[in-house]
């Protein structure tokens, strides 16, 4: 069994309704596609670029005409992202924002408060990402809602901490498969990282910051007999504390890899798959996992609320040590169960994770907005 979720869930002033998603919506009004500039503060190497790189390679160019994207921190503006990128992505001072207001039909906005920066000129009509439920979410939404038109929230979590301040909507991300693809057998990767046959590999893909908690995988892991082994897959500022406190609570039952093409491998190469993030707007990587049938151990965060159910189509755990470790041995001891679970989260990714449905849902709200929006400003203005 598996819930069921709407394609789209728009609250407007505590109303809703569910928008279908089948097929593109036409109107009189769709002569040409919509112009769309991305704004944020960043383009490195995470979950938001990684969302932002499938809307621009599954928009429908005869419906959204993707023309770039603005990062507004010119030190956090990663090339090598960048260059994965189908359009422009360039750096532009916060104060000059406002002169790209005619160059767009719709500014996609996040992480930032636009107020200030948007108000001297804005476009006809501002979408603002609440990629995040933490505070900061709440508080940027809040320092933008005099130039934003309407907010989409990635989860139903996010939309009901952070999107309090205007109309918003819900779409959950999507993934590109293409970015799981393989390079070679699980078992050659398995044995590449030092991990034998009889291993059972608990696994995880991430930054390695402070509120992804990757120290409980590794404290996890110590608690377990030696055949379980730790695949850690990321980057980030603590990699090198990681390392130390792996080498002396796990010596020699551990891999660290740096990656981010083809991480079918490392998924692959995994028993089980674990997230248990203090906090997160969406798991992009356990949308991943679960497309690559992999079992789920994860904390209360992000969508699992609205798609996982605990020993259905995944684990969801308490933030310790001895929790995580007692989910990996379930698995471990039941690899029938554990592998019908994980055929049950991929059935579900396949319904709701794709990067194409998410764009679909994406042009229709823009679409639905502007129609909404700009035509009732047009009709006011000609009359």
């Amino acid at each position: 069994m598996s819930r069921e979720y709407p394609g789209i869930a728009r609250s407007f002033e505590g109303e809703s309704f569910t928008m279908p998603v089948s097929g593109p919506v036409t109107s009189p009004c769709e002569t040409k596609p919509l112009r769309l500039i991305h704004v944020g503060p960043c383009f490195m190497n995470g979950g938001v670029e990684q969302q932002t790189l499938s809307l621009a390679k599954f928009f429908d160019p005869r419906r959204i005409d993707f023309v770039k994207c603005l990062v507004t921190n010119p030190e956090l503006l990663s090339e090598r992202a960048a260059a994965a990128m189908p359009i422009p992505v360039e750096y532009c001072a916060p104060t000059d924002l406002h002169r790209f207001a005619d160059k767009c039909d719709v500014m996609l906005l996040w992480g930032d408060g636009f107020n200030e920066w948007l108000r001297p000129a804005c476009p006809a009509l501002c979408v603002f990402v609440a990629h995040g439920e933490s505070w900061w979410t709440a508080q940027t939404l809040a320092e933008s809602n005099q130039v934003v038109d309407h907010a989409i929230a990635v989860s139903q979590r996010v939309w009901d901490r952070a999107c309090g301040s205007v109309p918003s909507t819900v779409i959950l991300n999507g993934v590109d498969a293409s970015h799981l693809g393989q390079t070679c057998s699980r078992d050659a990767v398995r044995t590449r990282l030092g991990f034998a046959p009889q291993d059972f590999v608990l696994g995880s893909v991430g930054r390695f910051s402070e509120e992804k908690q990757m120290p409980l995988l590794i404290e996890a892991v110590a608690r377990l007999p030696r055949e379980f082994k730790l695949l850690l897959v990321g980057h980030g500022a603590r990699r090198n504390e990681l390392l130390d406190q792996a080498n002396e609570q796990i010596p020699g039952r551990f891999a660290f890899v740096s990656a981010t093409d083809y991480l079918g491998d490392y998924y692959h190469a995994m028993d089980a798959f674990s997230l248990v993030s203090a906090h997160e707007g969406f798991g992009l990587v356990i949308a991943e996992a679960m497309l690559s049938e992999r079992p789920v151990i994860v904390t209360d965060v992000g969508f699992v609320p609205e798609i996982i159910q605990d020993r259905v189509n995944g684990l969801v755990v308490d933030p310790t040590p001895d929790s995580i470790a007692a989910a990996a041995r379930r698995l471990q001891q039941h690899p029938h169960w554990a592998r019908g679970l994980a055929a049950e989260g991929r059935a579900i990714a396949n319904e709701h994770f794709h990067a194409a449905r998410m764009a679909r849902q994406y042009e229709q709200l823009l679409w639905q907005l502007w129609r909404q929006n700009v035509g009732a400003k047009v009709g006011e203005a000609a009359v």
